[in-house]
């Protein structure tokens, strides 16, 4: 037998992961689909294939790293000492920006009008050294099922597809040609997206969808008993969380002038298009204190109901603190602070890095324009949290982190069409389910106005594992 290349090894090492990885998400489901806990024999299987799993990506990581090593110890032929070894390829793989190479996949796509093998010709054209995204269309217009080609190394496991999906054009409800595709990306897109997110800087407690988790809401109580006395009695309140499904989504229209292939900054453009609308969306609603759960629709911000503490009387580093210690005083009676952190807006954190004290000294060590730390606490900010801050101007949050649910699966699927009629509207009318017409004033062609439409869409749900877990300032300083 032939000595395996380190690419295939690579590749091989890359399947092994998917497939374990596969059978932790099936384990984890079923469990959830039955509503119960796992068994202690999925306890076992699922802890070891996670052991196994982080040690094939240890291996996985230093085989990638050789790689590049073997490429620069390749030695090339020498004019006059014979033809260069047969079978030995030096290939070269572009090294994009987060979210480059999704978007490069969208416009193929689009360009092509949903036709694979058209799309495939042109990633071959414009865009070579993109392997995965040149492998992605191939696949595709050879009408390779994705999910089996993933379990047999055929595919780059950072970015992947689901079957695709038709739509019909949603006037005529009788026209039912393909038009749009669905492709569930990860990796790639979520990679770009999450440093941009207060979800993605939060290190809140992870769940799954669907899912309804129990809890203690109250101690007993027990006390000393003599001999031949009484025994005290006492009782436990315990309350249920259920973990819905909910999700974000946005569709962003561009003209096929902005995504020309000639215009390379259009794929920046795209990408980040995509992204901003669910980053904003996100971000404004994690804690918008105006913000109340819709059912089956979205969650309340995790400052609604929740009073504001009162804010610093004076703008000098003392008055500063004093309102950080009115933050965490409801936590000195419930056992909360395991895991705290802040939350505010960049201007906050700016006044806070430029504060001195009497004698020109920094007053808040740590703490950046950009957020940092402040007496060891870190500090997350983001501009989307400067209009949730009420009437009193900037916000300043206190969580326990430990303390919050986040339900996020980590797929966003992108859709594109140029041959669809959008409803060019924030609040659209129509509905499938129940029906209700859209109205037909603010229909666009894609195909009449040369335009591409493009949905970004995300699945995610948040909300507090106990009470009392969040606090916050309603008008904190950020200006002299």
């Amino acid at each position: 037998m032939s000595k395996k290349t380190r690419s295939e090894v690579i590749e091989d090492l890359r399947s092994t992961i998917q497939t374990k990885t596969a059978r932790m998400s099936d384990i984890m489901n079923t469990a959830s689909d039955e509503g119960r806990t796992t068994t202690e024999e999925e306890s076992e299987e699922y802890d070891n294939l996670e052991a196994e799993t982080k040690a094939l990506r240890a291996d996985l990581g230093r085989q990638e790293k050789l790689l590049p090593m073997d490429i620069e110890t390749a030695k090339p032929a020498v004019e006059g000492r014979g033809p260069p070894r047969e079978g030995v390829t030096v290939k070269t793989v572009e090294k994009l920006e987060p979210g480059i190479a999704l978007a490069r996949y969208g416009m193929c796509l689009a360009k092509a009008k949903g036709n694979h093998q058209v799309a495939f010709n042109l990633a071959q054209q414009h865009y070579p050294n993109t392997e995965n995204v040149v492998k992605l269309l191939k696949a595709q217009s050879e009408g390779c099922d994705i999910g089996a080609m993933m379990h047999q190394k055929a595919m780059n496991p950072e970015m992947f597809a689901k079957a695709t999906v038709a739509a019909g054009d949603t006037i005529n409800a009788t026209w039912a040609a393909p038009l749009v595709y669905a492709n569930t990306f990860a990796g790639d897109f979520i990679e770009f997206l999450r440093p941009r997110t207060l979800i993605g800087q939060a290190n809140f407690r992870r769940v799954p969808f669907n899912v309804r988790i129990a809890g203690q809401t109250s101690g007993g109580t027990a006390n000393w008993v003599g001999q031949g006395k009484a025994k005290p009695v006492t009782k436990f309140d315990y309350n249920a969380v259920t973990i819905p499904f909910t999700k974000v989504a946005a569709i962003s229209v561009l003209t096929q002038e902005l995504v020309r292939f000639s215009d390379p900054s259009a794929e920046a453009l795209v990408r980040d298009s995509l992204a901003d609308t669910v980053i904003e969306r996100i971000d404004s609603d994690l804690f918008d204190p105006d913000k109340a759960a819709v059912a089956n629709v979205s969650p309340a911000g995790l400052l609604n109901g929740i009073a504001p503490v009162a804010p610093p009387s004076g703008t000098d580093p003392d008055d500063i603190r004093c309102a950080l210690l009115r933050l965490w005083a409801p936590w000195d009676n419930t056992n909360l602070g395991a895991r705290p952190a802040y939350y505010t807006t960049p201007a906050v954190a700016r006044y806070l890095a430029f504060a001195r004290d009497a004698l020109g000294n920094t007053a808040f060590p740590g703490v950046t324009p950009f957020g940092g730390s402040l007496d060891g606490i870190p500090l997350r900010v983001s501009n989307y949290l400067a209009n949730n801050g009420g009437s009193g101007g900037a916000p300043f949050i206190l969580v326990d982190e430990s303390e919050v649910y986040l339900a996020d699966d980590g797929n966003v699927t992108l859709d594109a069409s140029e041959q669809a009629s959008i409803e060019m509207s924030d609040t659209p009318a129509g509905s499938s389910n129940p029906t209700v017409a859209a109205s037909s004033v603010n229909f666009v062609s894609m195909w009449q106005t040369n335009s591409i439409a493009l949905r970004a869409e995300r699945f995610i749900w948040w909300g507090l594992r106990r009470t009392g877990a969040i606090q916050w300032i309603d008008g904190f300083p950020s200006a002299c």
